[in-house]
C-alpha cells in the first residue's frame, strides 16, 4: 500500500470512528456530567438512538465535506418531526435539545478537523467527494 493509501485509510477510519462510536461515547459522557438522563435502564430505544446518532453525524459530516449545508437543515427537521410528540415532556425536550446540539457540534468539529487533515496532507478526498457527489454545480 502506498503512503497515500495509508493516509486515506487513516483519514477515513478516524473520521468514521470519531463521528460514530466516539461521538456516541462523548454524548453519553456529557449527559452523565450534567446529570441529565431519562432514568431508564438501557433498553432497545436507547440502543437504537445510538445508531441513529451515529448515522446522523455521518450524514452531517458528508454534507459538510461536499459543502451542502441543506443536509444539516434536513437532519434537524427530520429529528423534530420524529420526536414532536415526545417534546411535551420537559425532560425529553431537554434531552432531545442537548443531544441534538451536541451531536451537531461534534459532527462540525470532527468534519473541520477532517477537512484540515485532508488539506494538510493534500489527500484530495474533499475535492473527490465534491466532484463525484455534486456534479450539477
Amino acid at each position: 500500500m502506498s503512503c497515500y493509501g495509508i493516509y486515506v485509510s487513516i483519514y477515513l477510519s478516524s473520521v468514521i470512528l470519531s463521528l460514530t462510536i466516539i461521538g456516541n461515547y462523548a454524548c453519553r459522557r456529557l449527559f452523565s456530567i450534567i446529570q441529565l438522563s431519562e432514568d431508564k435502564a438501557e433498553n432497545d430505544d436507547q440502543k437504537l438512538g445510538r445508531y441513529i446518532g451515529g448515522l446522523e453525524r455521518l450524514i452531517i459530516g458528508i454534507g459538510l465535506m461536499v459543502q451542502s449545508w441543506e443536509v444539516l437543515v434536513a437532519i434537524i427537521a427530520l429529528k423534530t418531526i420524529a420526536r414532536f410528540k415526545e417534546l411535551d415532556k420537559k425532560i425529553n425536550a431537554e434531552y432531545f435539545l442537548i443531544g441534538s446540539m451536541f451531536s451537531i457540534l461534534w459532527a462540525l468539529l470532527t468534519t473541520i478537523i477532517g477537512i484540515w487533515f485532508d488539506m494538510f496532507f493534500a489527500l484530495g478526498i474533499g475535492e473527490f467527494l465534491q466532484s463525484n457527489i455534486i456534479k450539477s454545480k
